[in-house]
């Protein structure tokens, strides 16, 4: 009896263990996910003001005409 709840012990040590790197690794898949997610955002919101540029380009050029 006391040699299975020392094994126990261990293997709940040992789960504990593997959560926490498991924990990490995930927190650090996190944090380059919403690196990139911000990537893109930024080059969304660059493309939209160079749209806006240009739309109002044309707009210049429209009433020009």
């Amino acid at each position: 009896m006391k040699k299975a709840i020392i094994v126990s012990g261990i293997l709940a040590l040992a789960l504990a263990g593997c959560t926490g790197k498991a924990a990490k690794e995930a927190e650090k898949a996190r944090a380059a996910e919403i690196e990139q997610i911000e990537t893109v955002t930024s080059q969304i919101d660059s493309t939209i003001t160079e749209i806006e540029e240009a739309a109002m380009k044309l707009d210049t050029i429209m009433s020009e005409l």
